[in-house]
């Protein structure tokens, strides 16, 4: 007799793989490249609103009003006016001057003294939208009052 065949062929089983490791890289280098690109954009906001600031605040004009009062009738006066240096020599007082102050630093500069035979008190005042903001006495022959500095007022 012969043997008979199974009704089946044995199966072979497949062998076991392991599971597909997934790739990570290409999602971290994603997420890099989005922060590097949200920084870059953030460091370009915050400098284009700095620079248009200053360039705002540079062309932001200042009324300035000097104003020299005291006893002299012999005083010297040096002030700016818009970026030059401007001399009035034997002036009576009370004395005043206008000007416009632009510019990135708003810096204005007033110096009055007493004539040489000037025995009273001098003083030096400069004022923006006619409030004083630097104000200055000095007395005696030749005495000088200083008055000297910011007028930013933002």
């Amino acid at each position: 007799m012969s043997t008979p065949n199974p009704p089946y062929p044995p199966q072979a089983y497949p062998p076991i793989q392991p599971p597909k490791k997934r790739r990570i890289w290409p999602w971290v280098l994603l997420g890099i490249l989005v922060v590097f690109i949200a920084i870059v954009a953030g460091c370009t906001a915050m400098v284009g609103s700095a620079v248009k600031s200053v360039s705002d605040d540079s062309k932001r004009v200042v009324h300035v009003t000097y104003k020299v009062t005291g006893d002299s009738q012999d005083a010297t006066i040096t002030y700016d006016m818009n970026g030059n240096t401007t001399q009035d020599s034997s002036v009576a007082l009370p004395w005043s001057k206008q000007t416009d102050v632009t510019g990135i630093s708003k810096y204005v500069s007033l110096l009055a003294s007493n004539g040489i035979e000037g025995t009273g008190s001098i003083t030096c005042q400069v004022l923006v939208d006619g409030k004083a903001i630097i104000t200055n006495t000095a007395s005696g022959p030749g005495a000088s009052a200083s008055c000297s500095g910011s007028v930013d007022t933002k």
